[in-house]
């Protein structure tokens, strides 16, 4: 069943290890920072780089608002303000001299804030204050970091093994610790199974019987689990996983894509301007959460790439099914405390608003027919289109569509709004290639149109030269 790699006095964590030691540097370290940043508010050839660099960069339309809120200063008011934002930018790199634990209620005790954190805070927090509960919480994920995996030595050489926390049921202490840093711990595998446990020897705790009691972990950190979820909502995306299947049953990636598993496991999937072309959209849509997955899962498996292609390609798809279950119950518990109604199905009252304005706009001001709104949004046609002409589910939207835009605007409002889309269309369409870029230019970098106009011509000059 069960096999240790070997013995081991438990493998060493350096971030836990240097946790306490970060602690006391920390004072040092701010000082030698605001030392550093005193020299640097005498130093005028920097803040002259600075001046000439921001002046530089204004000319490309950078800072728009911030060169509005400028406009009415003088020079020596601008570099005043410059120099001042500068400081403040710098100052926010220096450690903090002073710490959540300074706080009345733990006298400088960061052993107590940490315990009475994990323990529970939440109710020492007004409903207005979540945003400083959330921040509490932010600063000591980053400070503990993601574990992940561990290094721990064995006898024919290094393992690198999942962390998990410690199994201490009659331990006073909540806090998320690290088991085999301070203890003696032993991995266990088994066979055909990547489960790995760890035998901790000489659990703390009250001695029924005299001795220490032997326990088992298999409980991952809970500081890794919620590093995890946050990267997962942040860089995740949610994927029709029967479509990205099929896309690569098909093989229409790359080369023809027998190799479509091996391509999958690549770490560079992005594809080159030439070869754009020829890759199939539905893979195209999932390259950017796939770089995600990749990163998980040859992080957490150091032998990934060298896998079979199938398994490969079998673990990412599982990864994006369980990617996708932790979007979903996210999204469901945000929905909920929103507008969730107990003992009722959690139900929008708009499921694809955005859509359903833009199916309300095509209709209304470009005057698209139901066939053409579904093929420009990606809505296929019912199958008894041919002799119906009818496409029930566009027409759906195009009226929850009209019914938002209307209960924002009125009728009348809806009405106005349309024929200054109109209008606006009309000219826009009447202008030329050259000038609908520096329209866009100008726009998106907030400079002067006759400035967008002349980079636009100097481009297009350029091109066609």
């Amino acid at each position: 069943m069960g096999s240790s790699l070997g013995d081991t006095k438990g493998q060493t964590n350096e971030q836990q290890l240097n946790e306490e030691l970060r602690e006391l540097v920390r004072p040092a370290l701010a000082a030698r920072v605001e030392s550093l940043i005193r020299e640097l508010w005498q130093d005028e050839e920097l803040w002259e780089n600075v001046r000439e660099r921001f002046e530089r960069d204004s000319l490309y339309g950078h800072y728009p608002a911030l060169l509005e809120a400028l406009s009415d200063m003088s020079d020596a008011q601008v570099d005043a303000f410059l120099k001042e934002a500068g400081l403040g930018a710098m100052c926010s790199l220096a450690p903090p001299r002073r710490q959540p634990w300074d706080e009345d209620d733990f006298e400088g005790d960061m052993y107590e804030y940490r315990e009475s954190l994990y323990g529970g805070m939440a109710h020492r927090y007004h409903a207005d204050e979540l945003p400083d509960f959330a921040e509490e919480w932010l600063t000591e994920l980053a400070r503990v970091g993601y574990r992940g995996v561990v290094t721990s030595p064995m006898k024919d050489g290094p393992y690198k093994l999942a962390a998990k926390e410690q199994a201490d049921p009659l331990s006073e202490s909540t806090v998320s610790r690290l088991l085999g840093v301070h203890e003696v711990a032993h991995p266990v595998l088994f066979e055909n199974s990547r489960q790995v446990l760890w035998l901790h020897l000489e659990s703390k705790g009250v001695r029924k019987y005299g001795y220490k009691e032997i326990r088992v972990s298999d409980k991952p950190l809970r500081t890794d689990e919620a590093i995890l979820a946050a990267l997962t909502i942040l860089e995740g995306k949610e994927v029709n996983l029967e479509e990205l299947r099929e896309e690569v049953n098909r093989q229409e990636l790359r080369q023809g894509l027998e190799d479509a598993a091996l391509t999958l496991g690549e770490p560079t999937l992005e594809p080159s301007f030439e070869e754009s072309d020829s890759i199939s959209t539905g893979i195209r849509r999932h390259t950017y959460p796939l770089g995600y997955v990749l990163l998980l899962l040859r992080y957490h498996r150091p032998g990934f790439d060298g896998l079979p292609r199938e398994e490969r390609a079998n673990l990412i798809m599982q990864t994006f099914s369980r990617i996708n279950q932790v979007l979903e119950a996210s999204r469901k518990l945000t929905a909920f405390l929103e507008y969730g109604t107990p003992g009722r199905q959690q139900k929008p009252a708009t499921r694809e608003a955005d859509r359903d304005v833009r199916a309300a706009v095509l209709k209304d001001v470009s005057k698209l027919t139901h066939r053409e709104i579904g093929k420009e949004l990606g809505i296929p046609l019912p199958e008894n289109f041919d002799y119906k002409g009818d496409h029930p589910t566009v027409r759906q939207m195009v009226k929850r569509g009209r019914n938002i835009l209307e209960r924002v605007l009125g009728e009348r409002g809806w009405q106005e709004q349309k024929e200054a889309m109109r209008a606006e269309a009309e000219r826009w369409n009447s202008l030329t290639n050259v000038q609908q870029n520096a329209e866009i230019t100008a726009e998106a970098w907030g400079i002067p149109y006759m400035d967008a106009l002349r980079l636009a011509e100097e481009e297009d000059a350029y091109i066609n030269r």
